[in-house]
Order: structure tokens, then C-alpha cells, then sequence
């Protein structure tokens, strides 16, 4: 049996790429035995002159990197679908797919009201933006456009900003939304971007505004001032096949004729959008009962309701009405959100986890978790991993 020469691949990747990225490609190049060049990473430079066997590239916006790559006499593959433009095969997120998940998380927690922060105006967000909006217009809402952090053409010719008369531009407009409102932002930073306005203008997180970010970059998400809300894209797993495609290609097989997307791994809450929009006052006097108390196993529909001395039947009422759930239903969410956060969050034993989301039966808390998610609590652990 013939052994497959080793392979030389240059990871022709901007140094402020997602590490999600890095984990993905080299998780493949050990697995099939790559020898990986790193030059473009590490020393900010474009390799000219180098010799080896394919490229596996996130180009970003550095244009001499891009003309490099596509002018390289070897097989590439970019990862993501931001570069579309350079005729190179690629491997990309499920835009629309990172929208619906947004307008979801949002929808649950009962806003009424929402808007769309765009990084600028591109093919990118524009899916992003129609899997939210369209996701909320079959919900019965709309969704306003906010104005882009950025505009690409200005950018291409002067790296300047005039960062105040942006910031006063988008305080203005934040204001002037119905409150209280859900914000999607294309990304991270825009999300950041958009709660210091909110910050700076005295308005309140998440009270007022909900913000919801892209990318679960733990940098900006646990340190902002108010810890973010975040769709996790599935980076590690977008790099890991595009890792697998510029195999084939350097195997002398055709690129796909429609580029492979690869969909979000689900919403890693924070305190950005942790709460419920709630009109209903004694809805919204029950609710935060709940959330202070869904930890205590004896926390009950009766305890709720005699918590806010009130009867059973008019709280329930109540409750279908504002939030389209009973009493039990929104206990149980609660829970299951906290569960599924020391999950993904914690290495704690699943009898631990279940205790401390208020569960005293494991048996139950397992009933439950496959009602909500689908799955066990460990096959939900194994599937939420890896955070990208």
C-alpha cells in the first residue's frame, strides 16, 4: 500500500481571525498529517515565493493577501462566505440560519419590537438580516434597519472616522425605536458598539435594549460592561471542512458546484438580553419570582401564585395571554436555560447540573431535557463542546 506524501498547507489567515479558525484547520492537519505554514499568521506578511501544496485561507479584507491567494499556482479554499468576490471555493456559514436563531431568542424572551445592526452593507449581512426579518415577519413583526458601523467604500479610501458624529447619529436612532427593543448585530463588535452607545445615552441593558451579538468571541462577550448575548458560529467546524475540501482539491477532485454552509451551534445567553419584555404587571411580578427562585426544588405553580396573592386562575390567564405559556412552562424554560449554560459552561456532573436548576429528580430532569432539547443532557455536552 502506498503511503500519501505529506502534505505542505499555508494557512494564509489575518492574525485577528476568530481561534475558532485555528482549532478547526489544525485539528484537520493533525488528523491527515499536514505540515502547516504559519508565516502569514505570525509575521503579518505576504509569503511570495513560497512553495507547497495548498492554501487554506481567511483573507478578511487585506487585498494584497487576497491577490496572493488567488494568484498562488496551487489549490486554495477560504473559509467563510465574506470573500465571495474571489472566485475561490469556499466554505461558508449559514447566514439566514444565524438570523432565525437571533430573532428565536429574542421572540421567546416576548419582545415586540426589534431592529438589525449591520457592520456595513454586503452580501454577508443582508443574510443575516433577512434570516431575522423574515423569521419575525412570519411571527407577526417587523424589523428596523439600523445604520451600518461601518462603510466599506469610505474605508477603502481613508481609514478616518468621525467616531462622534457616528456615535450621537446612532444614539439618536436608538432612541428614537420603541422600547423595549431587541437588537441583532451582524457581529460581536457591533453588538459592543451598540451597548456603549446605549451606556453612554443612560439607556438600560437589558431593560430598555436586548442585544444579541454573532460569533461568542469570549473577549468581547465577557468583558463588556454588560456580558453579552452571542449566536455561536460554528468557526471550528467551517475551518475543519474547509480543511477537508482543499484535501480533495489537492487530491485532483472538482470543487462543488454550491459551496457547503455549516450551521450555527445555538445561543450562549448573558446578561445582554436576560430578561423577559413584559407589559403585564403581574406577569412581569411573577416572572421575576421565577427567576430569582428556579433553583429551590420546591419552587411550584402554587408557590408562584400565592407569592404574588393572586389566583390561580387569573395568573394563568394571564400568563397564555402576554407570553403565549403557563406558569409551569416558563419555570421549566427557565431551568432548562440554566442547565443548558452549565452545560456548555462547566465540566459539573449532570446530577449536579440538574440540582442546581433547581431539578430534585434526576429522572425528571432528564424527562424534561429531551422534551426541550431533543437530546440527553450528555449528547447536548458533546454537541456544545467546543466553544467556537
Amino acid at each position: 500500500m502506498r503511503t500519501r506524501r505529506k502534505r505542505t498547507v499555508l494557512l494564509a489567515i489575518t492574525s485577528a481571525t476568530h481561534h475558532g479558525f485555528y482549532r478547526g484547520a489544525s485539528r484537520y492537519a493533525i488528523q491527515h498529517h499536514w505540515h502547516v505554514v504559519a508565516d502569514t499568521i505570525y509575521a503579518s506578511m505576504v509569503p511570495i515565493g513560497w512553495k507547497g501544496d495548498g492554501i487554506l485561507s481567511f483573507v478578511g479584507y487585506w487585498e494584497e493577501l487576497a491577490n496572493y491567494v488567488k494568484s498562488a499556482d496551487v489549490p486554495a479554499v477560504e473559509i467563510s462566505s465574506v470573500r465571495q468576490d474571489l472566485g475561490l471555493p469556499y466554505v461558508g456559514e449559514d447566514n439566514e440560519a444565524i438570523g432565525r436563531l437571533a430573532s428565536e431568542h429574542l421572540l421567546e424572551r416576548n419582545f415586540k419590537s426589534f431592529a438589525w445592526a449591520p457592520f456595513w452593507d454586503d452580501q454577508v449581512n443582508e443574510e443575516r438580516y433577512l434570516g431575522f426579518s423574515r423569521s419575525l415577519q412570519a411571527a407577526g413583526y417587523e424589523c428596523l434597519r439600523l445604520i451600518p458601523v461601518s462603510n466599506r467604500k469610505a474605508a477603502s479610501h481613508s481609514r478616518h472616522l468621525n467616531w462622534t458624529l457616528r456615535r450621537c447619529s446612532l444614539i439618536r436612532a436608538i432612541r428614537a425605536l420603541h422600547h423595549p427593543v431587541g437588537i441583532f448585530c451582524y457581529n460581536d463588535y457591533v453588538a459592543t458598539d451598540i451597548m456603549d452607545a446605549c451606556i453612554e445615552a443612560g439607556i438600560r441593558i437589558p431593560q430598555e435594549v436586548a442585544v444579541i451579538g454573532v460569533d461568542n468571541d469570549p473577549i468581547l462577550c465577557e468583558c463588556a460592561q454588560v456580558p453579552l448575548t452571542s449566536v455561536r458560529h460554528d468557526l471550528e467546524g467551517m475551518a475543519y471542512q474547509a480543511a477537508a475540501l482543499l484535501d480533495r482539491l489537492m487530491e485532483g477532485q472538482a470543487a462543488p458546484r454550491v459551496p457547503e454552509r455549516i450551521a450555527p451551534k445555538g445561543v450562549i445567553t448573558r446578561k445582554s438580553t436576560d430578561v423577559l419584555a413584559i407589559e403585564h404587571p403581574e406577569v412581569a411580578k411573577a416572572s421575576r419570582y421565577i427567576q430569582a427562585n428556579f433553583v429551590r426544588k420546591d419552587l411550584s405553580v402554587s408557590s408562584v401564585v400565592e407569592a404574588c396573592n393572586l389566583s390561580r386562575r387569573f395568573l394563568e390567564k394571564a400568563f397564555r395571554n402576554e407570553l403565549d405559556r403557563s406558569i409551569l412552562a416558563e419555570i421549566q424554560r427557565v431551568r432548562m436555560n440554566h442547565a443548558c449554560t452549565l452545560l456548555e459552561s462547566t465540566e459539573s456532573a449532570i446530577a449536579t447540573v440538574a440540582m442546581k436548576s433547581g431539578f430534585g429528580n434526576l429522572n425528571h430532569f432528564f424527562r424534561v431535557f429531551r422534551t426541550h432539547n431533543k437530546m440527553t443532557p450528555r449528547a447536548f455536552r458533546l454537541a456544545n463542546k467546543s466553544a467556537a
